[in-house]
């Protein structure tokens, strides 16, 4: 049986799944429909008479609103108080139509109620931040009625100065961060009728790429650099590549001089030729930390065409080291993973590793990705195992898949182009586990669509320009 993907989810990771339901064609308004009559059953079982729904303008109002219309059919005295005049998105327009009997704030009915039902703001409210009006006014004012709280999916507020503390907590699908707070009361998890690759790598995943500004300057989208090459000197360039692609404003790739004098330089990506000649030593490592310590890098990958040579391998668990004690985020991929500790993550360091079977199998033995995670926590830290899916283990519980590209992508390169990819989006500011999701389901998506031009004959290098096409529409 399948375990779950999250025990615990932050909530931004329910609009991940709410894209991904959406783009496997799963009606919005059935899964609302389903989420509003699980709500209206716990309000049912918990009131003794009279039952008051706060609604908000998005979807957790429209929640509140498919209760309503549920409990009403039910013979239940029912009524609703609507935040705003209009509801946003068409589900929860249609679900506020369906209800009927609306009251707008600063509208409040008259006769007392013994349940109120909290769908303000629900997965999309930032924790800890005060609510603004009239979300803050109403929640002012249904304190002061102190009457049971049944909150939908998140107490509005929560964690904040201005919360509306909740005996209940109907949350769907899966348990959210913080809701172990006194103010969210008795935990209760309604699953919602999806099938289970909505939890996988998939376009909702783009919700959480960090958004364009309109007065962005050079750097502001992060310095990543690359370290490889060596015995190869094309996989850190395509690696930069798909890097770039991602949104990442400045791309350095590092190699020694004998590798760099190979390559066809692209514009777009910035040389750095290390002391070493022929492989990576530990002559390189000066070089290396100035750039850590002069420019502000944000993300670092190291593997691509490195080779497994002795003296490398020393030299890489240095330079890891040197990303723990910078709080660089690290994709470790290729050959780089030989030189983590056997079966376990180094301590201290954020970021993603990338093996293939073999190469997770000599670094991990009999231990799995789960328990050799055992001892971190949060979204920092990501063991990608690629394949013909890729599968994704994080902390605390987290896992999933990562289907479908084109059978071509077994061709060389496209594990380059996967640490390129998660790399650029770690340089932008995203942590492993979002970034490790959404690399994952960029390449296999631009992969299938570069496959759809170029065939049997698809080559690494046709694949990053997909990438920025991909996340375009995505976004």
């Amino acid at each position: 049986m399948r375990e779950p993907a999250c025990w615990e989810m932050f909530w931004p990771e329910v609009a991940v799944f709410d894209g991904n339901a959406n783009a496997l064609g799963i009606e919005e308004a059935s899964l609302m429909d389903a989420a509003g009559k699980r709500l209206a059953t716990a309000a049912r079982e918990m009131a003794e008479g009279a039952i008051l729904i706060l609604c908000g303008p998005g979807n957790n109002g429209g929640d509140g609103f498919v209760a309503a219309r549920y409990l009403r059919e039910w013979g239940i005295d029912t009524s609703v108080i609507a935040s705003h005049p209009e509801s946003r998105g068409t589900s929860a327009r249609a679900a506020r139509e369906a209800a009927g009997g609306v009251l707008i704030w600063p509208n409040t009915p008259l006769k007392p109620h013994t349940l109120v039902v909290d769908c303000l703001l629900g997965a999309g409210a930032s924790p800890g931040q005060s609510l603004r009006a009239p979300i803050g006014e109403i929640v002012a004012w249904a304190v002061e009625l102190e009457t049971p709280v049944l909150a939908c999916d998140i107490p509005t507020g929560m964690g904040g100065l201005d919360a509306l503390p909740a005996i209940a907590t109907l949350t769907f699908h899966s348990i959210k961060q913080g809701l172990a707070s006194p103010e969210a009361g008795e935990v209760t998890v309604a699953p919602l009728p999806w099938p289970a690759e909505v939890e996988d790598c998939g376009p909702g995943d783009a919700s959480r790429y960090p958004p364009l500004t309109a007065n962005a300057r050079k750097g502001d989208r992060g310095r990543l650099w690359v370290i490889g090459g060596g015995p190869y000197h094309g996989a850190p360039i395509l690696a930069g590549m798909a890097a770039a692609r991602t949104g990442c404003d400045l791309v350095h790739i590092a190699m020694p001089s004998a590798a760099a004098a190979r390559v066809e330089w692209p514009a777009t990506l910035i040389p750095e030729i290390l002391p070493d000649e022929d492989i990576l030593t530990d002559a390189s490592l000066t070089h290396i930390s100035e750039a850590f310590g002069s420019r502000e890098t944000q993300a670092l990958i190291i593997g691509p065409g490195l080779g497994r040579d002795d003296a490398t391998l020393s030299a890489v668990s240095e330079i890891l080291r040197m990303s723990s004690d910078n709080g660089v985020p690290v994709v470790i991929d290729a050959d780089a993973i030989g030189a983590l500790p056997n079966e376990s993550w180094p301590n201290g360091l954020s970021g993603v590793a990338t093996p293939h079977v073999k190469e997770a199998e000599r670094w991990l033995g009999t231990t799995s990705p789960s328990d050799a995670l055992n001892d971190c926590s949060g979204e920092a830290v990501t063991i990608v195992i690629t394949g013909p899916e890729d599968e994704l283990t994080g902390p605390e519980g987290r896992s999933c898949r990562a289907s479908g590209g084109h059978s071509r992508m077994a061709v060389g390169g496209t594990g380059d182009l996967l640490a390129g990819t998660i790399g650029g989006l770690l340089a932008q500011g995203m942590e492993a586990w979002p970034a490790a999701r959404l690399g994952c389901a960029l390449l296999r998506e631009s992969g299938a669509r570069a496959a759809e031009s170029t065939g049997p004959g698809l080559l690494a290098e046709d694949v990053p320009v997909e990438i920025a096409r991909v996340l375009a529409e995505w976004t």
